[in-house]
């Protein structure tokens, strides 16, 4: 077969010579067969797609859960005067002799305060850093308890009137009143979080681990249902972190 293609080509080029022709088939004849042994190449495989997921899915603001314990408060006399105690759908408020006073439900941001018939006697809210009561029938707005830029407080009434200040202070906090006359203060002392009038007279004091900001809403007077000032006080306990 090589003798023929040398014919062959030696006929189509009557100038060349043997040898030369020779050379040149076997030269193509090299270059044919590693073409042929030479695998195709292969197309680079589709990358592979990763599928990625974003959850758009949010959960709603639910306050966490800020005691565990039972909060006892005694008065001045050392006599106990009532406990808050944790449950699992908020609290409840005792008095000395383990006798039911208030029941707190929490259900989101809203705590239903009630009487041990189970009577609605108003709700707490929380939103940003403000937390409301309302009267029973969640109508009229009674008291606003709010954050300041400078971490001071203050307690509204239902027509935005300016009736305690909170005011910050190294030991706790001092409440005063839309004057500035000094009305309470609250300290944190030796493990004791106490309640005092300007004499500095004990009026309820606790051992129990409460911050000084909840202990505040004892001192607000003219909130005056017990129920509801411990209400607010409850609802400071369960936002906190």
């Amino acid at each position: 077969m090589v003798r023929q293609l040398v014919a062959e080509n030696r006929r189509l080029f009557p100038g060349v010579s043997q040898g030369t022709a020779s050379l040149s088939l076997a030269l193509l004849l090299i270059l044919v067969g590693c073409n042929e042994l030479s695998p195709a190449p292969q197309q680079d495989a589709e990358p592979k797609q990763t599928a990625t997921h974003t959850s758009t899915a949010t959960t709603p603001h639910v306050p966490s859960r800020g005691f565990t314990e039972k909060i006892k408060f005694k008065s001045g006399a050392e006599a106990t005067a009532f406990s808050l105690k944790p449950m699992d759908d908020g609290a409840k408020l005792i008095d000395s002799n383990e006798q039911e006073i208030a029941r707190y439900n929490l259900s989101g941001n809203k705590l239903k305060v009630k009487s041990p018939d189970d009577k609605v006697l108003g709700y707490v809210t929380t939103s940003d850093g403000s937390f409301k009561i309302k009267d029973s029938e969640q109508a009229v707005e009674l008291w606003q308890f709010q954050v300041q830029d400078d971490g001071d407080w203050k307690l509204e009434d239902g027509n935005d009137k300016i009736v305690y200040k909170i005011k910050k202070r190294e030991y706790g906090f001092e409440i005063e009143d839309d004057a500035d006359n000094s009305l309470f203060k609250v300290k944190l002392k030796d493990g004791k979080t106490s309640l005092r009038d300007p004499s500095e007279k004990t009026i309820y004091y606790t051992k129990d681990t409460v911050s000084t900001l909840a202990a505040t809403c004892l001192g607000l007077e003219k909130i005056e249902s017990l129920e509801l000032q411990v209400g607010l006080m409850t609802m400071l306990l369960l936002d906190s972190d």
